[in-house]
């Protein structure tokens, strides 16, 4: 896993590679790691293609360019990997959801959700890809993480990433017989993926492409909960 980390504090940041290197040893992963202590550093030393970094952690209160700044640059350059922030302060939480972050950790780091994070992100890494044929007898590949939701289109389901629509010829239950726990179906014709939902308001779901998926009724409380045990997995205490 290749992981880069943006922390202005020696201290923080030693301690964080430290455990990070715990993880890498306890779970047998190989891990490669930069760091840099701003913002701007790292943007002076990295060209705008991202797509081979798994992972950054970003302090939010850096001294000049902020966490958030440069969560928003790196999806600017439509970098679609995931990202964790550091943060002293519980209320900076809600600053992320714009850049669709996978985690915040408060300081000082809870060393048993970090390893819950980086867990997860190892085994979307490993398995991280929908392959099928299309009827071209072409072969895609696309990244679980890429795909925001899918939608039935008549004799087919539309899946949309962030980039461009695919459309496969499948009945949509046996779509989701093969997709990662995070898809969850939400009405007849919608699977959305739980790692892209922005926020849910009443009957809607607003994803982080801005697309708004509506709740069906029959779906409503299995999804709700569904989405309320995935948006707090890593903080619940072990059984």
């Amino acid at each position: 896993m290749k992981i880069v980390i943006l922390e202005d504090s020696y201290v923080e940041l030693n301690n964080l590679r430290n455990e990070l290197n715990n993880w890498s040893i306890k779970s047998n992963s190989d891990i490669f790691i930069n760091t840099y202590d701003s913002g701007e550093h790292f943007f002076a030393q990295n060209n705008i293609s991202y797509d081979n970094i798994d992972l950054f952690i970003l302090d939010i209160s850096m001294k000049k360019m902020s966490g958030i700044d440069v969560a928003k640059k790196l999806r600017s350059y439509n970098y679609l990997g995931e990202i964790i922030f550091l943060t002293a302060f519980k209320e900076f939480v809600f600053d992320g959801y714009d850049v669709h972050a996978f985690n915040y950790l408060i300081k000082p780091v809870n060393k048993t959700i970090l390893h819950r994070c980086l867990n997860e992100i190892e085994q979307k890494i490993k398995s991280n890809c929908h392959i099928y044929r299309t009827t071209n007898h072409e072969t895609i590949s696309i990244p679980y993480k890429d795909i925001i939701c899918c939608s039935v289109n008549r004799h087919y389901v539309d899946i949309m990433t962030s980039r461009e629509v695919f459309n496969q010829h499948i009945d949509l239950s046996d779509l989701l017989k093969i997709l990662p726990y995070e898809f969850v179906q939400v009405h007849r014709s919608y699977i959305v993926n739980m790692s892209h939902v922005f926020s849910i308001s009443h009957n809607k779901i607003y994803l982080s492409n801005n697309t708004i998926v509506d709740i069906g009724r029959t779906y409503s409380a299995n999804f709700k909960k569904l989405f309320l045990n995935y948006s707090t997995r890593f903080n619940r205490e072990e059984d």
